[in-house]
């Protein structure tokens, strides 16, 4: 079994109001795209790209959320800048545009 190599992202602890689970759903949406969900979306099940759990870490102000290395690689994440964004109404979530 290979072991699935992670990359952090970094998010303002501030800009969440609420704890965050230790681990999320993480939902490819497309091309600029990403979604964290606490629970799964129904509507992104069927529609989403991939599917994948990742683990959340609290480091003092931040959240540090492991992507998988592939996921991070194919968005460019290093050489991008991303804007983060958390839903106000239900569901809760988190999105990541690129």
């Amino acid at each position: 079994m290979e072991l699935m190599e992670k990359v952090p992202i970094k998010i303002d602890k501030n800009l969440v109001p609420m704890a965050l689970p230790e681990e999320l759903i993480l939902y490819t949406i497309d091309s600029s795209h990403l979604l964290l969900a606490i629970k799964p979306l129904r509507d992104f099940e069927t529609k989403a790209l991939s599917k994948n759990n990742v683990k959340v870490k609290l480091e003092g102000n931040e959240y540090l959320v492991e992507l998988p290395k592939k996921i991070y690689n194919f968005y460019h994440m290093d050489e991008a800048d991303y804007t983060v964004m958390v839903s106000e109404i239900s569901p809760r979530t988190i999105e990541i545009l690129l």
